[in-house]
């Protein structure tokens, strides 16, 4: 075999290899959603007051961990992978939800003192990626 093929298939290799890499191809992109940085700390500082396993709350939907939060709730799962437009957790936080109340529920009495605390548009979309992304456990 001539040499100068060898170099070529080699280079040609050596190219699709840092394509690849490049790319990303098995690697976490910057842009990707993560449940541990992004969503735990969203759903810590909104939804545990409420939703934690060790309180008692009507929907049964606890969001500890990433596992009870995929088991979802009376009202069925609370994220569908994939689709945030199907997802409860993304419904519930519309200003008028297609069932009960906008979430997090606001306290009649803080709500004599102070403006309702809802999350913000930035923070909704973030779920929303995170779940287009396929809601992973990441």
């Amino acid at each position: 075999m001539k040499r100068e093929p060898l170099i070529w298939v080699a280079g040609m290799l050596f190219f699709v290899f840092i394509a690849a890499a490049g790319s990303g191809f098995g690697v976490r992109q910057k842009n990707d959603v993560s449940y541990k940085k992004d969503v735990e700390p969203l759903l810590q500082r909104y939804c545990m007051p409420c939703h934690a396993e060790e309180n008692s709350n009507k929907s049964d939907l606890f969001l500890d961990s990433h596992a009870l939060l995929m088991e979802g709730g009376e009202h069925g799962a609370a994220v569908f992978p994939g689709h945030p437009e199907k997802s409860g957790l993304i419904l519930k936080l519309a200003e008028t939800p297609p069932y009960g109340e906008r979430m997090p529920l606001q306290s009649r009495r803080k709500l004599k003192t102070s403006p309702p605390k809802y999350l913000t548009e930035e923070e909704v979309n973030l779920l929303r990626r995170w779940i287009s992304e396929g809601a992973k456990d990441n």
